[in-house]
């Protein structure tokens, strides 16, 4: 008994020193090089290797979700290029994007859809109307307006980014004498506090703005679309509030991201239950700051609007594809300018060419990417890593123009 014992244990370790020595794990520079397919983009659509990635993940989405650096030259004419390929083949027909709602509803009007330069008249009348009102912007918001018919075109999503706009619709809705003096009252003030050409706040931050509004909706009554413009004020003006509480020693600055989160998801889904009563569901490109789109919580702590997307696309037997763009250019954006977390995700050299990088395969070895980076910042490695699809880099960038629909002095 015992010598057979002994035999089966010199049998087991035998077999166990045998064994091949275990492999090392796969160098994530070479994990990154192969998930990188260089594409080309022209503003008629999208081609090379990686435009077949676009293409596959967005036939099987609802949603492509395209994640920016706000007042970049490249990033709006690449989503304007993207947009073609979705739209032409992929039944996409909305773009969702971060700007005030009335701002869209006048780019779509007969007057301006369509027409970049009157569209840049209409930015410099309401300097405080376009949140993003760059060249860049304003002609991908006519370019859509012109490919795509109807309202749904294009949904702006955004809080009421300025008041002047909004105020001057309302002396002209005012059901009362009274009414219109009032709305004309708060016109001027607001005319006066955000004369530009900048884009400026003042009059919504004002913590009188709230009380003004709750008089002027009590003179305007409970419904209508006066009723909807104030409505839309307010709750602006306590958006724009939290800012101002912060900064004077109040424990309210998480609200700034977390209650204007719900309103865009609010807004969208107003738009989104609006245009699903024809029984097909909308797919859309959604064009907003990266924070806005991870999937799962963001940086600053709120489950935002590309989050809603991505569960309301899988409650509806789809999915999304998020994309963090990047944009370089000499002299403007290097690897350097970008955090130390995200550089484990990015190839060895800045490519000469635009370039998506899938994340997707990625996933499996994310202890390896976490081990590149300081244990404070793997969090938000992570969430990258599993909020958005992929990244793409777009080289040969530079700071957006501001010649039509604000001073070329006033970029935001």
């Amino acid at each position: 008994m015992k010598r057979s014992f002994v035999l089966m244990t010199m049998l087991v370790c035998g077999g166990l020193s045998a064994q091949e020595p275990k492999a090392q794990p796969p160098l994530t520079s070479d994990l990154v090089a192969a998930s990188a397919h260089a594409f080309t983009y022209d503003g008629n659509g999208v081609d090379g290797p990686g435009a077949r990635v676009f293409k596959d993940a967005a036939a099987s989405s609802q949603f492509v979700l395209l994640g920016e650096m706000h007042g970049d030259h490249e990033i709006p004419l690449f989503a304007g290029s993207l947009f073609r390929l979705l739209q032409g083949e992929l039944g996409y027909r909305t773009l969702v994007v971060e700007q005030d709602p009335v701002a869209i509803e006048d780019a779509l009007s007969p007057a301006l859809r369509g027409d970049v330069d009157r569209l840049a008249t209409h930015a410099r009348r309401y300097n405080t109307l376009f949140e993003f009102d760059s060249d860049e912007d304003l002609a991908l918001l006519a370019q859509v307006a012109r490919g795509v018919k109807g309202p749904d075109a294009i949904w702006g999503v955004e809080q009421a980014t300025g008041a002047v706009r909004y105020l001057d619709e309302l002396v002209k809705l005012a059901p009362t004498a009274a009414a219109r003096l009032r709305a004309q009252t708060l016109l001027d003030a607001a005319r006066k506090d955000d004369e530009g050409p900048k884009y400026t706040v003042k009059w919504l931050l004002a913590p009188t703005t709230p009380a003004e509004l709750e008089d002027l909706s009590a003179a305007f009554g409970p419904t209508g679309r006066g009723a909807e413009l104030i409505a839309r004020l307010a709750k602006s003006a306590e958006i724009f509030g939290y800012y101002r509480r912060a900064q004077a020693g109040e424990f309210v600055g998480l609200y700034n991201n977390t209650v204007r989160e719900e309103e865009l998801k609010t807004n969208f889904l107003r738009r989104y239950r609006s245009a699903s009563r024809s029984g097909s569901l909308p797919k859309a490109l959604f064009k907003f700051g990266a924070n806005h789109l991870y999937h799962g919580r963001n940086p600053t702590q709120a489950f935002p609007i590309g989050n809603l997307a991505h569960e309301l696309a899988i409650v509806n037997g789809s999915k999304a594809f998020g994309l963090y763009v990047v944009a370089l250019g000499e002299g403007y954006s290097t690897f350097e300018d970008f955090p130390a977390w995200l550089r484990p995700l990015l190839p060895a050299k800045e490519p000469e060419v635009p370039t998506l990088v899938d994340l997707r395969p990625l996933r499996p070895y994310q202890r390896l990417f976490r081990e590149k980076v300081e244990g404070v910042d793997q969090s938000s490695l992570l969430a990258l890593l599993h909020g958005y699809e992929a990244i793409v880099l777009l080289p040969g960038s530079r700071a957006a123009s501001f010649t039509k629909g604000a001073r070329p002095d006033s970029p935001r």
